[in-house]
C-alpha cells in the first residue's frame, strides 16, 4: 500500500476517533477490558501509547501467546525423526504413514473458518485454553498408541488422535490471532513477528528434541513431554488473559463469505496459500537428493535448522518494517521475488547453468535465502488483511478478528498439505531440479497475480481521492449560494 493509513482499533493505545469507537457494539476495547482515551485527548502525545510494552498485561500476554505457539509448534514438529520408523514397525504402510501427517493441516483447512466465525460468541480466551487442552490431551495420549493392536486399529486411532490434536491447534491459533489483533492493533506486524520467531523455533528445535526424547525414554516420553508442556501453560494463560465477557450472542454467518468476496483479500489469502506451499515443499524430497551430496540425515537436519533460524531471526525486523512503512504488499513481492530466486538457487534449475553444481556452499545460502524471504512474504499478510477490511467498512472488533485469522489458518495449512503433494508428484515425473522450476512458476505467477491487482488497486484509490477533491469546491459553491 502507497501510504500508511491511520489504525482505527478501538485498543487503549491507540488514540481513535469516536466514530470509530462506535462502530460496533463489542469493540476489542471492551473486550480486553481497556477503555478508549479521553474523547478530549488531541493525539498529539510523543507515540508512546503506541508501544507493545505500555502495560503488565499486554507485556504477560505477548509472553504467554509466545509460548503457546512455540510448544504448539514443537509438539506438532516431534514426530518425524521417529515415527515414520514405528508405524511400519506397526504394520502402518506408507500411504497411511502420510495421510497420519497430512491430516492435520487438512483439518485445520476445514475447521479453522468455522472457529473464527464463532469465536466472538465463545470468546477468544475459551477458545484459547479449551484448544490448548485438547491439544494437550491428544498429544499425551498419542504416547500410548503403540500399546494398541499393530494393523487397522493402531492408524484408526492415529487418525482419530491427529484430528482431534489439529481441531485444537486451530482453535488456539485462531485466538491467538484474534487476541494479537485485538490487543496490539497498530503493532500487529511487529508482535506478529515476534510470535512467527517463536513458531521458527519450535520448528528448529521441535525434531532435535523429539529424538533426544525417544532415544532416551521411548515412544511415549517425547508426547507426554511436549504435552505436559502444553498443559504447563493452561493456569498461564487462565491467569493473564481477562475473562470472556460482553460479548454477541449472534453468530453472523454471513461474514466469513462477505470477507472472501473481498477482492484484496482473496488475493492475499492465495499469498498465504502459496507461502504454506513453500514450507512444505522441501518436506519429502529435500532429504533424498541432499543423499547425492553425501550429507546424511543429521547434516540435512542441520540445513533445515538454517532455514528456519533464518525465518526466526527475520520475521520481527519484517514485521516491524511493516508497521513503519505501511507498505505490506511491496514486502511481501519483494519477499515473494527472493523466495523464487533461492528456491531457483537450491538444486539450482537446470537453466541456470553458470551457477556451480552440487556444491553444499550454494545449498546453505538458498536455504538461508529461502527462510528470510518466506517471512517476508508471510508475516506481513494479516495486517494487510486486517487493513483491507477496514477500508471495505468492516468493524475493527473481536467478529473481524476472528474471521480474518480463520482464513489465515485455513489458506496456510491447505498450502502446507498441497506442497508435499505438489513436491512428491513433480519428483515421480520430472527430476528434482525440475520440481523447483515447478515451485518457482507457482510463486511467479501469484507475484504476477498480487503485483497487477496492487497497482489496479492503488489507481483505483488515486481516481476516487481526486473524484472527492474534485467535488469539494462544488460543494463549498453550493454550501455558500444556500
Amino acid at each position: 500500500m502507497s501510504t500508511r493509513r491511520p489504525s482505527y482499533s478501538r485498543i487503549a493505545s491507540v488514540n481513535a476517533s469516536p466514530i470509530f469507537r462506535k462502530q460496533s457494539s463489542v469493540s476489542s476495547a471492551d473486550f480486553f477490558g481497556e477503555h478508549p482515551p479521553d474523547d478530549t485527548d488531541d493525539g498529539s502525545s510523543d507515540g508512546t501509547q503506541n508501544g507493545i510494552w505500555n502495560t503488565t498485561r499486554s507485556k504477560l500476554t505477548l509472553v504467554s501467546l509466545c509460548l503457546v505457539y512455540f510448544a504448539a509448534t514443537a509438539s506438532f514438529a516431534i514426530l518425524s525423526p521417529f515415527f515414520p520408523g514405528e508405524a511400519q514397525e506397526m504394520n502402518a504402510s506408507g500411504t497411511e504413514i502420510g495421510l497420519i501427517f497430512g491430516i492435520y493441516p487438512l483439518v485445520v483447512f476445514v475447521v479453522a473458518p468455522l472457529i473464527g466465525v464463532l469465536l466472538p460468541t465463545v470468546g477468544p480466551r475459551f477458545t484459547l485454553t479449551a484448544g490448548l487442552f485438547l491439544c494437550a490431551g491428544s498429544q499425551i495420549l498419542f504416547g500410548f498408541v503403540s500399546m494398541l493392536p499393530k494393523g487397522v486399529v493402531f492408524v484408526v486411532f492415529c487418525f482419530l488422535l491427529r484430528v482431534v490434536m489439529a481441531m485444537g491447534g486451530a482453535a488456539a491459533d485462531t485466538a491467538s490471532f484474534a487476541i494479537v489483533a485485538g490487543e496490539f492493533g497498530s503493532n500487529i506486524g511487529t508482535v506478529t513477528g515476534a510470535m512467527e520467531t517463536f513458531t521458527g523455533l519450535g520448528f528448529m528445535l521441535g525434531p532435535p528434541l523429539g529424538g533426544v526424547l525417544y532415544s532416551a525414554g521411548g515412544f511415549k516420553l517425547p508426547f507426554i513431554v511436549l504435552g505436559g508442556l502444553l498443559l504447563s501453560i493452561l493456569p498461564v494463560v487462565m491467569l493473564i488473559l481477562p475473562k470472556d465477557q460482553d460479548l454477541p450472542r449472534k453468530v453472523d454467518t454471513g461474514l466469513l463469505l462477505r470477507m472472501t468476496k473481498i477482492p484484496g483479500i482473496a488475493v492475499i489469502g492465495l499469498s498465504i496459500l502459496v507461502s504454506g506451499l513453500v514450507l512444505g515443499f522441501l518436506d519429502p524430497t529435500f532429504a533424498p537428493y541432499m543423499k547425492k551430496f553425501g550429507l546424511g540425515p543429521s547434516k540435512v537436519g542441520l540445513l533445515f535448522l538454517l532455514c528456519a533460524g533464518c525465518y526466526a531471526i527475520s520475521a520481527p525486523l519484517v514485521g516491524w518494517i511493516s508497521d513503519k512503512t505501511g507498505r505490506t504488499r511491496v514486502v511481501i513481492i519483494i519477499g515473494a521475488a527472493f523466495v523464487i530466486i533461492g528456491i531457483s538457487m537450491l538444486a539450482p534449475a537446470p537453466f541456470l547453468t553458470f551457477l556451480p553444481q552440487r556444491k553444499v556452499w550454494l545449498v546453505c545460502v538458498s536455504m538461508g535465502m529461502l527462510g528470510a524471504a518466506v517471512s517476508a512474504y508471510q508475516v506481513p499478510c494479516m495486517p494487510d488483511m486486517l487493513e483491507t477490511a477496514r477500508e471495505h467498512g468492516m468493524p475493527d472488533d473481536i467478529t473481524t478478528h476472528g474471521v480474518l485469522s480463520g482464513i489465515f489458518n485455513a489458506t496456510a495449512s491447505i498450502g502446507a498439505f498441497l506442497g508435499p503433494t505438489i513436491s512428491g508428484l513433480t519428483e515421480n515425473y520430472l527430476t528434482f531440479q525440475w520440481s523447483t522450476v515447478v515451485l518457482a512458476g507457482i510463486l511467479g505467477f501469484q507475484v504476477v497475480v498480487l503485483t497487477l491487482f496492487t497497482v489496479f488497486d492503488q489507481g483505483r484509490k488515486r481516481m476516487r481521492s481526486y473524484s472527492e477533491r474534485r467535488k469539494e469546491p462544488f460543494e463549498k459553491d453550493i454550501h455558500v449560494q444556500v
